[in-house]
């Protein structure tokens, strides 16, 4: 818990009250590796906090899995436009390995939006640099080489991206299987 006021702390510092309130209305849950969080068709009613472990956020194209998002330790997961519009979710959200999060679900986030005034601004603090992240995300297949997408998600967190297979690789980057396996070896031989 200490890690997300740790967290939070970079965008507003809560008062003893306001993190009692906060950290009360947040369970702590373990994850198995390949537990759905949230399956297509599903309401997403939750943020969480990734404690350990890592998640991909995916959905189905004619039978192919399409990673949009992989979710490491110091992240927030949700389907936030699910989360916010209270429609199905199109995306699964699954853990790749044994994992624990703490999560909120949006009737008590709301309630503590009425009831404290800073906790609101964290929330709007918080959804803005995630749109930020979701952004930048967005401008890497606009403007960036699918090596340098590869480069930055290294640079994120190379040593958990080791468990994870490269065809799932791939479909983050917007790559053949092939293709990662030549951008690989370009960089092993740098």
């Amino acid at each position: 818990m200490e890690q997300i006021r740790n967290y939070f702390s970079k965008f507003i510092v809560l008062t003893d009250t306001e993190w009692n309130a906060f950290s009360s209305a947040i369970r702590k849950e373990t994850c198995t590796k390949k537990q759905f969080l949230l399956q297509q068709g599903e309401e997403c009613d939750f943020i969480a906090f990734v404690g350990e472990g890592l998640f991909r956020f995916y959905y189905l194209q004619e039978g192919e899995e399409k990673i949009t998002a992989f979710f490491f330790p110091g992240d927030f997961v949700s389907n936030y436009r699910s989360f916010l519009t209270r429609q199905p979710s199109e995306h699964y959200i699954e853990s790749m390995s044994d994992s624990v999060i703490y999560k909120i679900h949006r009737n008590e986030l709301n309630a503590l939006y009425n009831e404290y005034k800073s906790i609101e601004r964290l929330g709007r603090l918080i959804a803005e640099n995630l749109y930020l992240v979701v952004t930048k995300r967005l401008d890497s297949f606009l403007y960036s080489t699918p090596e340098e997408r590869y480069k930055e998600l290294l640079n994120r967190n190379s040593r958990l991206l080791q468990d994870v297979p490269q065809y799932m690789l791939a479909s983050y980057l917007g790559v053949k299987p092939e293709t990662l396996s030549r951008i690989r070896a370009r960089k092993q031989a740098d």
